[in-house]
């Protein structure tokens, strides 16, 4: 800490621009991890179908603690993010959304948008945002502006485009196509991690310039969304509103001994049923899917060298 303390220039203070955005707690849940792409760049571990789906019983139980604990105790905002894997294959994913819907949470989908424009209509009206991922290897662009289309004139679509730095150019065509198809989503162009670790891919510099601009829109979402910018302060005062990808393009997600609200904003749920604060895993295991569980009421100090997760990187922390 003494080292950040002599650098006037890093951010002492990670916070949110919209105090609202404060008060929610994303739970990022991964329902199993069968998919429907098998991506080059994606780590087996997260679409070979080796975990089976997660229970609905189990699944229900858990929403009645995340009411009981954030929302009577706390006074918070639930938005549950389902992700996979595809989790839009789970057999009862309507059911699990319509479950979420009627007890007052927020729903979100991390999804390829591989499945068919018929069952994006049928789940359309229990959705409150949408986070789709463009991935060039399986998609098929003209599908997956149909999909996105359904959704634009009601809820916030945001879409992440994979850029591989191999298929790059072609990528970027892509992804200039959906930014003229769908005026209203914010898309960026997201940057790959090795084994969606700390170190990025190989990028020339001309494509991490382009990666830094994205593709702005002229037009205002639809909608609400959970969160997308953070609000970072140095000591000596500057602030800049940044995307969780400038943080990691300029390697300035480094806040080891910094106190967080993992675990006030956010819950990570993973496939195997494992319960964390946050992605990424500080502060170790609270429990298991299905077990009560007692839920976090305060502040942890980071002891991670990175934040690497985009989810991770949009919750308040302060040194």
């Amino acid at each position: 800490m003494e080292d950040i303390q002599n650098h006037p220039d890093l951010f002492t203070l990670i916070d949110h621009p919209d105090p609202a955005c404060g008060n929610m707690v994303v739970v990022d849940w991964t329902l199993g991890n069968s998919c429907s792409y098998a991506c080059s760049y994606c780590p087996k571990a997260l679409h070979d179908g080796s975990l089976e789906w997660q229970k609905t019983d189990d699944v229900l139980n858990l929403y009645r603690q995340l009411n009981r604990h954030y929302v009577d105790e706390l006074g918070k905002i639930v938005w549950l993010q389902f992700t996979g894997g595809e989790p839009t294959m789970h057999p009862r994913i309507i059911d699990l959304l319509g479950h979420a819907s009627d007890i007052g949470f927020k729903v979100s989908l991390i999804s390829n948008a591989s499945r068919t424009l018929r069952f994006w209509e049928m789940i359309n009206s229990r959705l409150n945002s949408v986070i789709l991922t463009y991935h060039a290897e399986f998609a098929e662009l003209s599908h997956f502006i149909q999909v996105a289309g359904t959704m634009t004139d009601r809820i916030t679509v945001h879409i992440n485009v994979t850029m591989h730095p191999d298929r790059f150019d072609q990528t970027l065509e892509d992804a200039r196509e959906l930014r003229a198809a769908l005026p209203t989503a914010s898309i960026s162009l997201k940057p790959l991690r090795k084994d969606f670790g700390v170190q990025l891919y190989d990028y020339t510099d001309d494509q991490l310039q382009v990666l830094a601009v994205g593709l702005p829109s002229d037009r205002a979402p639809v909608g609400e969304e959970p969160r997308s910018v953070m609000r970072a302060t140095t000591r000596s005062g500057h602030t800049e509103i940044l995307r969780p990808n400038d943080f990691l393009l300029r390697d300035m997600n480094r806040w080891r001994g910094y106190k967080c609200n993992v675990g006030l904003e956010s819950l990570r749920v993973r496939g195997n049923g494992e319960i964390f604060r946050g992605v990424c895993g500080v502060g170790g295991r609270i429990g298991t899917l299905g077990d009560a569980l007692d839920l976090p009421r305060d502040q942890i100090r980071c002891t991670k060298d990175a934040c690497s997760c985009l989810a991770d990187i949009l919750i308040r922390k302060e040194m």
